[in-house]
């Protein structure tokens, strides 16, 4: 029976505006996403994702960031709303190449 962390798409080759080319999980992606929207909006990390403890200059680096933002990301409110961002164009990505 397939995991969660085999689904189709759920590994999907990413190159980053450095030029280097990384391998994102879409599901760590959206719960890192979903784990700095919650700290932007209640000041703590989701209960249940105890080790995921990033700080946001860590997911700025993971992530590059600052090259979708206008200007540096140095709030949570800003890597919240940028994390969202890439999730969703990340996901429309895999979308389109799957022709829906």
């Amino acid at each position: 029976m397939p995991t969660i962390g085999n689904m189709p798409m759920a590994d999907l080759d990413v190159t980053f505006p450095s030029g280097e080319t990384r391998t994102v999980n879409m599901i760590v992606l959206l719960v890192e996403t979903q784990n700095a929207e919650f700290k932007a909006n209640h000041g703590m990390f989701l209960p249940g994702v105890n080790k995921m403890n990033p700080t946001v200059k860590a997911l700025v680096e993971k992530y590059e960031l600052d090259w979708f933002f206008d200007g540096p990301v140095k709030t949570w409110k800003d890597c919240a709303a940028v994390m969202r961002h890439i999730h969703t164009l990340f996901s429309d990505h895999i979308k389109s190449s799957q022709g829906e």
